[in-house]
């Protein structure tokens, strides 16, 4: 999901371009740069490996520029036929696979085009658009590798591999090729953009913050929702919970049905106690998004602090039928539960809870209280201990790393 928001972000266009109608020497090279990415330097010749299958590429190029794949098809393969040293004809056979949506095939042609000539950076790039496609994520890492080494400056290049490597969860690496991608272009709300939400997802507020506003900034209609949602996110959790709010509501007021947008805003107000318009938020959110469980939990969390037990329970025991290991809801069902008397229904969720984690001391003091409330108390002295013991360790290992002297 990381990757597919950043793809939109970046705005890398997969579509295959064609190359109009410029001669065949300028045209070999220029196609060689499918899906979107900007051609290399041409050569003013047509390459010597070529020249036996000129002919072919001519017709090859000329069908590509009216569009007709399966023509630029047969004679792309003749050419490599009567031309077989001839990269160029390969990059421009993968393309030609590609664009009819036979992506094996463009790999193979690709593949073999980097055999014939491992320096050529085109060559790599189509090879690692192709596996990006197709989600093999590792493989296009490894060509991408190559054509930005191949071509340091080149922008989409770093910004693919930026995307492979966050489909991967390789977030400082991605990280590191948006900052040269940015270095490349401090310009390029795109990358800026990307580069503030990798940061957000590394948990580098800070850094995702000046990212993502000059991003918006830069951008002529004063920034999208969503880029308005992440600064706010990245604010909010930088510690700038004013500031956080505000970006939030100009997010919801340019598109009041962004996702995520309500329960961003409605989980901030909550942080700063004010728990009415929180648990507006968090319903509006479960209107427009309702498999979003966290505001579902949210809801609940703010309706059994206010008292509306009952209602509280109804929504947190949805939560946990779609994510039954959810922590902070088993630990608050268990305490409605228990406001409730609901002694049975209590134990059973909060033994759940201690198996989840033994060494959860609220969980086991929240059990304890249920195996009183249920009659057990020889359960009940049992997780009692457990929990004051677990509770002393926790005590012990704080003043430990308390104690200890900062470097």
């Amino acid at each position: 999901m990381v990757a597919q928001s950043l793809m939109s972000r970046l705005k890398i266009n997969l579509r295959v371009k064609t190359c109009g109608s410029r001669g065949l020497k300028r045209c070999v090279a220029l196609c060689l740069w499918s899906l979107g990415f900007i051609p290399p330097v041409v050569t003013a010749q047509t390459p010597q490996a070529c020249i036996r299958a000129e002919a072919q590429l001519k017709i090859a190029v000329d069908a590509e520029t009216r569009g007709d794949w399966p023509v630029a098809l047969t004679n792309y393969r003749e050419a490599t036929k009567l031309a077989p040293a001839c990269a160029e004809a390969f990059v421009n056979l993968g393309v030609i696979y590609n664009r009819l949506g036979q992506p094996e095939q463009a790999i193979e042609a690709f593949k073999q085009s980097v055999a014939l000539k491992p320096q050529m950076a085109a060559a790599h790039l189509n090879l690692g658009v192709t596996y990006f496609r197709a989600a093999r994520y590792e493989l296009a890492a490894g060509a991408l590798n190559q054509a930005v080494k191949l071509e340091p400056r080149n922008l989409q290049a770093h910004q693919l591999l930026a995307l492979t490597l966050i489909a991967r969860e390789r977030f400082e690496e991605a990280a590191a090729e948006l900052e040269i991608s940015v270095a490349l272009n401090p310009d390029d709300t795109a990358s800026l953009a990307a580069l503030g939400e990798t940061y957000l997802r590394l948990k580098q507020y800070k850094k995702a913050v000046p990212h993502l506003e000059r991003s918006i900034r830069l951008q002529p209609d004063g920034g999208a929702a969503k880029a308005r949602l992440r600064l706010g996110e990245a604010l909010d959790n930088a510690g700038e919970s004013e500031r956080a709010v505000e970006e939030l509501r100009r997010a919801i007021a340019i598109d009041p049905k962004l996702p995520e947008a309500h329960y961003a805003l409605g989980y901030a107000l909550l942080k700063r106690g004010n728990l009415d318009e929180a648990a507006l938020l968090f319903a509006e959110e479960l209107q427009l998004n309702p498999g979003m469980q966290m505001a579902r939990y949210q809801l609940g969390n703010v309706y059994f602090q206010r008292g509306r037990t009952d209602e509280a329970v109804a929504l947190l025991q949805k939560v946990l039928e779609a994510e039954p290991n959810f922590r902070p809801a088993l630990e608050t069902l268990g305490q409605a539960l228990l406001k409730q008397g609901a002694a049975v229904e209590a134990v059973r969720v909060l033994e759940h809870a201690v198996k989840l984690d033994a060494t959860w001391p609220q969980a086991f003091a929240l059990l304890g209280r249920a195996y009183m409330l249920a009659g057990r108390r020889a359960d009940a002295q049992q997780a009692f201990a457990t929990a004051r013991k677990l509770s002393e360790r926790e005590r012990k290992n704080l003043e430990d790393k308390m104690s200890k002297p900062k470097n």
